[in-house]
C-alpha cells in the first residue's frame, strides 16, 4: 500500500493521468482515513464505557452525548444505512457542544487558578507557618533549575514554570512595557496571530468568559463567586480551609468532565470521519482482517455493559488489531502530504470529474484527523493573509492596554498580582539573556517583603524543581 501511495502520489504531481488518478487518490484517501478511524474509534468506545461506568457523581451530559453517537454507529456503520444531511448535522451538532462545554471548563480552571495562587501566599501566614527565606540561595536554585540542560525549549519551559509562581513586583506601567514588547514581536506577521495571541491573553484571566459560564455549571460558578467576593487581607482560618476545600473539590470535577470530554470529543472526531467516508470506503475495507476485527469489537461493546466480558470473549480480535494503526497511518501521511497541492492544483480538474463533494469531505476529515481535537472545521485558510505593521499592532496594544486598566481597576493587591503573574506566564519570555533571568530573580524574590508570600513561594518553586 504504501508503495502504491508513495506512485499515486508522484504520478499526480506531475499531472499524469488525472482522469483516473485523481479519483483514485480520493478513493485510497477515503479508504485509509476509514480504516484508521474504525480503528481508533473502537478501542476509544471500549474506553469510554469503562470511564461512564467509574463515574463518581452525575453524568447525564457525557452519557446523553456518548448514546447519541452510538445511534449513529448503529445506523451507519453497523446497519449500513446511507449517510444522511440529518447525521451529519448532528455529529457536528455533538461536537460544538462538547467545545462549547470545554471552553467553559477551561476558563473555571483558569479562574480558579487566579485565586488559587493567592490562598497559596497567604496560606502559611494565616496557619502561622511562616520562615525566614533565603531569597539569595532561593534565587541560585532556580538559576541552576532552569540552566541544567541546554535545550532552549526545556530552558523556555522551565522559565514559564517558574514564572507562574515567582512573586510579581512590577508596576502597571513596566507590565504594560512588558505587553507592547510582546506584541512587537507579530509585527510582519499575520494578524489573525497576534489576534489570536490576544484574545488567548484576555481569556486567560477571564477578562473575556465564553458563553455559558455563569450557568452551565452553577456548582462551579458559585465556588468561583465565592473565591472571587473573598477578602485576602482579612480571610480567617476557617474560611480559608472551607474555601480551600470547595476549590479542591470543583478541580476534581472538572478534571474528571475535561477527561471525559477529551475522551468522548476524539471518538466523535472518529465517527465524523467515518460519517463522510464509510459509503465510499465500506466495501473496500471489509475484507481487511484489521478493519473486520474492529469492527467486530465495536459491536460487541454496544450490546455488553460488562467490557471486561468483551476483552475475554474476543481475544483473537483484540491482537488482529495490534499494529494496524500505525501502519495504515503510513499510508495516511504519504497520501496527507500532497493533499493540499493536490487540491489547489488541479481544482478545475477535480469540478470537471465531478469530485468536488469527495474532496470536500476529505478536506473536512483531514482536519477531524489532526493532532488538534478541537480544530476549527469552518475555517478556510485566506489566499492573502493580512500583514500586521507597527499601526496595527499599536492600535491593538492601546485596546488591550485599556482592557487591562479597566479589569484592574478595584481589584485587591494579591489578586492583581496574581492576574499579572498568569498573564506573564502565558507570554513568550520577555527575558534576553541568562544575566536578565538572574537580575530578575534576584529584584522580584528581594522585593517581595510579604512572609507568607515568600514561604509560599518558595515551598512551590521547591516542588517544581523537585518534581523534575
Amino acid at each position: 500500500m504504501i508503495s502504491k501511495c508513495k506512485k499515486l502520489v508522484t504520478d499526480i504531481t506531475r499531472q499524469a493521468n488525472l482522469d483516473t488518478n485523481l479519483g483514485v487518490y480520493a478513493d485510497t484517501l477515503s479508504k485509509q482515513y476509514n480504516f484508521y478511524a474504525t480503528v481508533k474509534m473502537c478501542m476509544n468506545y471500549y474506553t469510554m464505557k469503562e470511564v461512564i461506568s467509574d463515574f463518581d457523581g452525575d453524568n447525564q451530559d457525557v452519557e446523553q452525548h456518548f448514546c447519541s453517537i452510538s445511534k449513529l454507529i448503529e445506523r451507519h456503520i453497523k446497519d449500513r444505512d446511507e449517510v444522511v444531511e440529518e447525521s451529519i448535522a448532528k455529529i457536528s451538532s455533538i461536537r460544538d457542544d462538547i467545545e462549547a462545554k470545554m471552553k467553559v471548563l477551561t476558563a473555571f480552571t483558569d479562574g480558579y487558578e487566579l485565586y488559587e495562587y493567592v490562598l497559596n501566599r497567604v496560606e502559611a501566614g494565616i496557619k502561622n507557618t511562616t520562615k525566614e527565606v533565603d531569597v539569595e540561595q532561593l534565587s541560585v536554585k532556580m538559576f541552576q533549575y532552569v540552566f541544567s540542560e541546554k535545550d532552549t525549549v526545556v530552558i523556555n519551559s522551565k522559565l514559564q514554570l517558574l514564572m507562574s509562581q515567582l512573586p510579581v513586583r512590577m508596576t502597571k506601567n513596566k507590565f504594560y512595557d512588558i505587553v507592547t514588547n510582546t506584541l512587537t514581536i507579530y509585527k510582519g506577521g499575520e494578524t489573525s496571530s497576534v489576534d489570536e495571541f490576544v484574545d488567548m491573553l484576555k481569556t486567560t484571566v477571564l477578562i473575556t468568559k465564553p458563553e455559558g459560564f455563569e450557568t452551565e455549571y452553577p456548582n462551579l460558578y458559585q465556588v468561583y463567586k465565592e473565591l472571587s467576593d473573598t477578602d485576602y487581607k482579612t480571610i480567617t482560618e476557617e474560611q480559608f480551609d472551607a474555601l480551600t476545600a470547595k476549590l479542591n473539590d470543583a478541580a476534581a470535577f472538572i478534571s474528571e468532565r475535561v477527561s471525559a470530554y477529551m475522551l468522548l470529543q476524539e471518538i466523535v472526531n472518529d465517527v465524523y470521519t467515518i460519517l463522510l467516508t464509510v459509503d465510499d470506503s465500506y466495501d473496500a475495507n471489509i475484507d481487511e482482517r484489521g478493519y473486520k476485527a474492529a469492527t467486530k469489537i465495536l459491536f460487541a461493546c454496544m450490546e455488553s455493559e460488562d467490557t471486561d466480558s468483551v476483552v475475554e470473549s474476543l481475544m483473537t480480535e483484540f491482537m488482529a488489531i495490534e499494529g494496524v494503526q500505525e501502519n495504515v497511518y503510513e499510508s495516511i501521511i504519504i497520501l496527507d502530504s500532497a493533499f493540499d497541492d493536490v487540491l489547489t492544483c488541479n481544482m478545475d480538474k477535480i469540478k470537471e470529474l465531478e469530485l468536488s463533494k469527495n474532496y470536500k469531505s476529505l478536506a473536512t476529515a483531514n482536519k477531524l484527523l489532526s493532532t488538534s481535537l478541537f480544530i476549527d472545521l469552518n475555517k478556510a485558510q485566506t489566499d492573502t493573509p493580512v500583514v500586521a505593521d507597527n499601526d496595527y499592532i499599536m492600535k491593538l496594544r492601546d485596546s488591550i492596554v485599556a482592557e487591562f486598566a479597566s479589569y484592574f481597576e478595584g481589584m485587591s493587591k494579591p489578586v492583581m498580582r496574581s492576574a499579572m503573574c498568569k498573564i506573564l506566564a502565558a507570554m513568550p519570555i520577555f527575558l534576553n539573556s541568562q544575566q536578565e533571568i538572574k537580575e530578575y530573580f534576584d529584584y522580584v524574590l528581594g522585593n517581595c517583603r510579604d512572609d507568607s508570600e515568600l514561604t509560599g513561594c518558595e515551598k512551590l518553586i521547591c516542588d517544581i524543581i523537585e518534581e523534575d
